[in-house]
């Protein structure tokens, strides 16, 4: 059943026209994609959509009594309201279907004949639409979703308006997602989540019953949620079926076949028209008039268009310099009286490529920047391997003047430069014409992101510390700056949120949480991995723990029992047996704790194969103790 409908939907800014004659159709449940350059217009269409803006020709049309989800950009928070509060304010509709229910369940026990049976089947109808909302678990479903979304119950209770603007769009973020709305529009909703809150968000909207339109250039969320892809180019709307790998390869195929077929008519085209110049006028001039008018018929196909502008980001060769770049020992990191990070120790082999993960909040950023020079820490040492020579980028790109301009920034690097020089470095980021001269301060993300990218190669750095390098980047500037970093030969230290970003370039992981600092060999995805593995041993390690307490217990109520014999039916075999069941116990501990050592949690074959050791000790244990109750 369709929820949404678009038809012939046109939009301009001024002279620039952002759509024309969009068509499209949103069925329940639907989880679509919206991709496009920066500027493409999706943003645009979902305000559309919302009605903060207003189409120029076109119709939108929502199904009735259908409700649109939408995270505004500029909240408004009441004095004193609590996040909790505020995001419980998503749960307005579900409220109003308990009042109704309450209110129809009084009418129904005053009538009769046949209001009662018109009344019974309204409240089936509302009982129905409260359990596809989830409306009966609404109080539980806020505090899930505030805490899947790293707002824990440490917020709940803060005045709302005192969060910062990163806290501020994620509590925003919930609300909309606690009111289960028909229609879910979200716009680039993980550029303030950390991984695991890009996962939970991930699961939870493929299992969310509601129609689902996101803009994102989460290249992984696109490949794991989404069943179409919208793709906004050239002011007009493609929709593609499956997620954003196949629509790269439909895409791709599309383009081939379109260009074939263009190129067939283009050549036939000519052919017919030499033909009838040739002929026109002479004995054939009878079939030339006819090729003509059926040539003047042939509906024309249209260029094929594949935009593959993208930034030629390319870096110089890397001097070699020695096997460390950098190394950490016993770091103390703070800012003012909170310590962030203690204890850490830390070494960067030369053309290693190093991920670093963790919530938001943990502390890795100030890590970064200080492995980069940027940050003094409070104490430790940190030493710079010979010709180490860092080029960092900035997520904030604070390093930008914002009186400035491409070209002027640009220039102060190389002061012997010419214009032109100047102007063919700054093409390769995407900057050309007037665009060259425009003042910072009014660049968008994605430009002052390629322009940050533009200083940093020029710096001639031996290692780069990159602090969110994709955050602001459409999809093409992230495979360029992905394609670059793959043929750096020097030592690569990160920050990131794009999974599929880290799970491209690094070999190393290092988590940083709760103050300290983990490093896990692999990418992302193995990195994952060991996680769950050690979330199974250490569940398993509980399970085995609390049997081995069971046992112990019993046996131990079992020894100190009254027992009617003064001695032992056979001592000599009872000492045996309890040398037997000590020799148990003892070899169970040493497991128990090597469940906990690196090497048997990372090893999937010896932390099985420990794992069954401790549940053939246990079997032996319980044989053991039942010999030792029949000879007391």
């Amino acid at each position: 059943m369709t929820v949404l409908s678009i038809s012939g939907l046109g939009k301009s800014h001024g002279a620039a026209e952002i759509l024309r004659g969009v068509e499209l159709y949103v069925a329940r449940g639907d989880k679509l994609g919206c991709v496009g350059r920066n500027g493409a217009g999706k943003t645009t269409l979902l305000r559309l959509i919302e009605g903060e803006e207003q189409p120029d020709h076109g119709s939108i049309q929502l199904e009735r009594d259908a409700r649109i989800g939408y995270v505004v950009q500029r909240p408004v928070f009441e004095p004193g309201l609590s996040v909790h509060a505020f995001v419980e304010q998503g749960l307005a509709a579900i409220h109003a279907l308990e009042a109704e229910l309450e209110r129809l369940s009084h009418a129904m026990s005053e009538a009769a004949g046949a209001e009662l049976e018109s009344l019974t089947k309204l409240h089936g109808n509302i009982t129905a639409h409260m359990e596809h909302l989830g409306g009966w678990e609404a109080g539980q479903k806020v505090e899930a979703v505030l805490s899947g979304i790293g707002l824990d119950e440490s917020f709940w209770e803060r005045e709302a308006r005192t969060l910062s603007g990163g806290e501020k769009s994620r509590a925003c973020l919930a609300k909309v997602l606690v009111s289960v709305p028909d229609v879910l529009l979200l716009d680039e909703p993980t550029n303030h989540l950390d991984l695991v809150g890009i996962e939970w968000l991930e699961d939870f909207l493929r299992h969310l019953k509601s129609a689902v339109l996101i803009v994102s250039h989460d290249r992984r969320l696109l490949d794991r949620l989404v069943d179409s892809i919208i793709e906004v180019e050239r002011a007009q709307l493609t929709r593609y079926p499956g997620n954003y790998a196949q629509y790269l390869d439909i895409k791709a195929e599309r383009y081939k076949s379109d260009k074939r077929a263009y190129e067939e008519q283009q050549d036939f085209v000519r052919k017919e028209e030499l033909f009838i110049r040739t002929h026109m006028g002479s004995q054939r001039t009878g079939e030339a008039k006819g090729r003509q008018k059926k040539l003047e018929n042939v509906a024309r196909l249209p260029q094929p268009y594949l935009d593959v502008r993208r930034p030629v980001i390319r870096i110089a060769e890397v001097a070699r310099g020695g096997e460390t770049v950098i190394e950490a020992r016993g770091l103390e990191l703070a800012h003012g009286e909170n310590v962030v990070l203690s204890g850490v120790n830390l070494k960067l082999a030369r053309g290693e490529r190093v991920g670093i993960v963790g919530p938001n909040g943990s502390g890795k950023s100030t890590l970064l920047r200080t492995l980069a020079g940027r940050f003094t820490a409070r104490s430790g040492t940190l030493e710079k391997g010979y010709k180490a020579v860092c080029g960092y980028f900035d997520q904030d790109t604070s390093d930008l003047r914002e009186d400035g301009s491409p070209m002027s920034e640009i220039r102060r690097l190389q002061p012997l430069w010419t214009d032109l020089e100047v102007r063919s470095h700054l093409a390769r980021f995407l900057f050309r014409g007037n665009e060259v001269e425009a003042v910072i301060a009014r660049l968008s993300g994605g430009e002052r992101a390629r322009l940050s990218l533009a200083k940093l190669v020029l710096a001639k750095p031996s290692w780069l510390a990159l602090d969110e390098p994709t955050n602001h980047l459409d999809l093409a500037g992230r495979t360029a700056l992905e394609e670059m970093l793959g043929e750096f030969s020097g030592a690569l230290l990160f920050v990131s949120h794009d999974r599929e970003f880290i799970d491209t370039l690094a070999t190393r992981i290092v988590e940083v949480k709760d103050g300290a600092v983990r490093s896990f060999t692999g990418n992302y995805s193995e990195y994952r991995k060991t996680l769950a593995t050690e979330l199974v041993s250490a569940r398993d390690r509980r399970d085995v723990e609390k049997e081995r307490k069971a046992t112990t217990e019993k046996a131990r109520v079992a020894r100190a029992a009254p027992t009617k014999k003064e001695k032992p039916k056979n001592p000599w075999q009872l000492r045996q047996v309890e040398d037997a069941i000590m020799a148990l116990e003892a070899e169970r501990e040493r497991l128990l704790a090597s469940l906990g050592e690196e090497r048997v949690y990372k090893d999937a074959v010896l932390a099985r194969e420990t794992q069954q050791r401790l549940a053939e000790i246990e079997r032996d244990l319980e044989q053991k103790n039942a010999e030792w109750e029949a000879l007391i």
